[in-house]
């Protein structure tokens, strides 16, 4: 957090005003008010008493710290993704790493933004060129290595080496992606279960609920990643009964699990595609364009009752939702242009639905969703 921030923050906690600062210190309120907006910095000779005024030291106002808090890291990762939203993906970017610039020991915020900029990329691929995603991506590879070689044995560092060796399958460098993989213990306990009935017993109902529900959502998207690998692997082994069958299940549990139209259409998707089926390739796409408006919100029901109403009265992890109905709707409205972006690019140049490409009701629903 910069030293405008700080003052800025720490005054508000203490209740005062920039006139009252001001007066203390034997300055003046436009004085104290260029210290917030970052446009001026204290004077050397004031900060200690500026500290003490602010119940703080130093080292603090000065952000001489190497680690942030949890929350800091969170609000780092808000502003940068707003920045993206609002200017774009490449002014966000240069924000991320300004910020990486700020603190570079903080393991836990270079993975953050680092996951941060790895999703912007996923959403503006299509805006930027071939050339700006590779060196945007190798950039990014290089902050994952950095924590991978720099955070201490945890979450950060497992974290990072996992989707650094996803990086390096990509780019069919299967020595090093397995060995990065083989440096992650085996997951452990979940503590989550536990801490729900913790907050049951203190009859905290509410936070109970959304825990489990978020267990239950990160579990079926995995176990749905699963049965595709699965399906796969059936395939290759020349067992289209089986990989038929893993499809199937994969349709049923994310219609079972809530997860919505979306989802339930593409593990089968992935089967007719990689038997070169065009008719159910063909019908698999057009569900799947059918229901990207819903990829971004959850479809409400008993598995995500807590979770959407969190939502609706906090606003999601990130830059705060508008309040207004109409920006709310503009807002879905641009990231389903986004995906749908992302997805129609995939259909047309990726080598899995090459097959395609020759059939006039696929180029026809093309050309339709890029109205």
């Amino acid at each position: 957090m910069p030293i405008n921030a700080v003052i800025r923050e720490k005054r508000k906690a203490l209740g005062l005003t920039q006139e009252q600062v001001a007066e203390r210190l034997g300055v003046s309120a436009p004085a104290v008010n260029k210290w917030e907006r970052g446009s001026t910095c204290p004077d050397v000779a004031i900060l200690a008493p500026l500290a003490r005024l602010l119940e703080t030291d130093v080292n603090t106002l000065l952000c001489f710290r190497e680690e942030l808090t949890e929350q800091e890291i969170l609000e780092a990762c808000n502003e940068v993704a707003e920045k993206i939203r609002s200017d774009g993906v490449k002014t966000g970017i240069e924000l991320a790493e300004k910020k990486m610039r700020e603190y570079p020991k903080c393991m836990r915020l270079f993975h953050m933004l680092s996951m941060t900029m790895d999703g912007a990329l996923v959403m503006a691929s299509s805006d930027l060129s071939e050339q700006e995603l590779q060196t945007y991506r190798e950039r990014i590879m290089t902050y994952y290595q950095y924590v991978v070689e720099s955070a201490e044995e945890g979450s950060t560092r497992d974290g990072a080496a996992y989707l650094l060796a996803g990086r390096y399958l990509q780019k069919e460098e299967w020595e090093k992606a397995a060995s990065l993989l083989d440096g992650i213990p085996d997951r452990g306990v979940d503590p989550r279960l536990l801490k729900a009935d913790v907050l049951m017993k203190q009859e905290k109902t509410f936070e109970a609920g959304r825990i489990l529900e978020g267990k239950i959502r990160g579990d079926i998207n995995e176990i749905e990643m699963t049965l595709l690998k699965l399906m796969k692997i059936a395939l290759e082994e020349g067992d289209e009964m089986r990989a038929a069958s893993i499809a199937e299940i994969g349709r049923k549990s994310a219609e079972l699990y809530e997860l919505g139209g979306y989802y339930s259409c593409l593990i089968p998707l992935e089967l007719a595609a990689a038997k070169k089926e065009v008719r159910k390739s063909v019908d698999g796409i057009r569900r799947l364009l059918e229901n990207v408006d819903a990829v971004f919100e959850m479809p409400d029901g008993s598995l995500t009752y807590h979770i959407n109403r969190y939502q609706r009265e906090q606003g999601q992890a990130g830059a705060e939702r508008p309040s207004d109905p109409a920006d709310r709707a503009a807002e879905k409205q641009k990231y389903t242009e986004q995906i749908k972006a992302v997805l129609l690019r995939s259909l047309k140049e990726e080598e899995p639905f090459a097959f395609l490409r020759s059939d006039e009701e696929f180029l026809s629903l093309l050309a339709r969703y890029e109205r």
